[in-house]
Parts: structure tokens; C-alpha cells; sequence
């Protein structure tokens, strides 16, 4: 037979288990929509800081290639000319980039391949417009074509 002090204990443990349990749910289910409040107020401004900056960097990378097709030595020269690589060397150089290359209208470039069957070249050749890759890998290192 219980005591009355066993049957007090377990009414007791009973309550606060309930208790526990219904403030640990609440206080769950009020951080979570606390927690989806704050990501939405501070990740959609910051993607879009990110994504202007991303398109910010991509324009200056885009008007530093047309200054250098603007240039009669880049638009008059064979791909593969030795007085392009002094160009194409600085224009790598100031800008950050790991090289600077050129193409002709039917894919041939600096590098002695031929890009015609590349989608990218595809791309640009059919818009006329600029063209940014995926990132892909070279092996060592992230990169992407423009």
C-alpha cells in the first residue's frame, strides 16, 4: 500500500513534468518564430548588399575588358600577337584577374584553342553581350569566365 507521502510525490512530479514540458513547447515554438522574424529582417537586406556588391565588382570588371577591346591594338590584332601580351598582362594585373585572353568572331584565341563550340562563346557570339560562367574549378582554385 502507497503512503501518503508517495502518492503526494508522484502528484507533485506529475504537475511539474506537465508544466515543463508546456513552457519548454511554448518557449520552442516562440524562439523559432523569433528566430524566422530576425533572419528575414537581417538576410534580405544583407543579400542584397551582397548582390550589389557582386554586381558592382562585375561591372567593373566588364568596363575594364571594354576599355581594352576599345583599344585599336586589342580590335585590330590576331588573337595570338606578340604585342598583345604586354596588354593583356597589364589588364590581368590591375584588375585581379588570372588572365586576360583574347577571341576572335570564330573562336579562336590567345591560348591556341578554339572556344567556337563552347557554350559561353556561344552565348556572347548570339547576344552580343556579356557573359558570366558558373563557378567552376581549374583544379587549384574557384573561377569564372567573362
Amino acid at each position: 500500500m502507497k503512503s501518503i507521502k508517495s502518492k503526494i510525490q508522484i502528484s507533485m512530479l506529475s504537475v511539474v513534468l506537465v508544466g515543463s514540458a508546456l513552457i519548454g513547447v511554448i518557449t520552442a515554438l516562440l524562439n523559432a518564430g523569433g528566430i524566422d522574424d530576425v533572419m528575414t529582417k537581417t538576410l534580405g537586406p544583407a543579400t542584397q548588399m551582397a548582390a550589389d556588391a557582386v554586381e558592382w565588382k562585375m561591372g567593373n570588371y566588364w568596363t575594364a575588358l571594354q576599355e581594352a577591346a576599345s583599344s585599336d591594338i586589342f580590335r585590330e590584332s590576331d588573337p595570338t600577337a606578340p604585342e598583345l601580351i604586354p596588354l593583356r598582362e597589364d589588364i590581368a594585373q590591375r584588375n585581379g584577374f588570372l588572365y586576360t585572353g583574347k577571341m576572335d568572331a570564330s573562336g579562336f584565341s590567345s591560348t591556341g584553342y578554339n572556344y567556337a563550340e563552347e557554350d559561353y562563346f556561344q552565348q556572347c557570339k548570339s547576344t552580343m553581350k556579356p557573359y558570366i560562367s558558373d563557378i567552376m574549378s581549374d583544379g587549384q582554385q574557384m573561377i569564372f569566365l567573362l
